[in-house]
């Protein structure tokens, strides 16, 4: 029974969060107003997109600032950028098996990724920003 609760507040908290973008403001990173699930998967698989290239853009950019003589600190940050993603999937995947065979299952799963990929962003931002000082 406690789960059953927890699996609705969840799932309700998310459908608050997931939205579609609306056709007049598509390039918002927030979605408005799904109307239906496939809108919300649709909406949460656009915002993971965006958070994953935005990723990858500060990730370039820690690695271009990481360049020089040695690469060892190139190294470093490839092989835990790509530990990190084999978390990430595996957390997030995690997270979506309760809702396996359910239709909100694509959403949950992209909303997780999304929110991981942002929180990783921010970390490699922060180097990035104390590599320039």
């Amino acid at each position: 029974m406690k789960r059953i609760i927890v699996s609705l507040i969840f799932v309700t908290s998310s459908l608050a969060v997931v939205a579609l973008p609306q056709k007049k403001g598509a390039g918002k990173s927030s979605c408005e107003g799904a109307g239906t699930q496939a809108e919300a998967n649709a909406c949460a698989r656009y915002q993971y997109t965006q958070a994953d290239v935005e990723m990858n853009r500060v990730y370039e950019q820690l690695m271009s600032e990481l360049a020089g003589d040695d690469d060892e600190n190139q190294q470093k940050l490839r092989q835990a950028q790509l530990l990190w993603l084999h978390y990430r999937d595996a957390n997030c995947e995690s997270e979506a098996s309760i809702y396996e065979g359910g239709s909100i299952r694509p959403a949950i799963y992209n909303q997780c990724l999304a929110s991981v990929t942002r929180e990783r962003t921010g970390r490699l931002r922060a180097f990035l920003d104390a590599t320039k000082q």
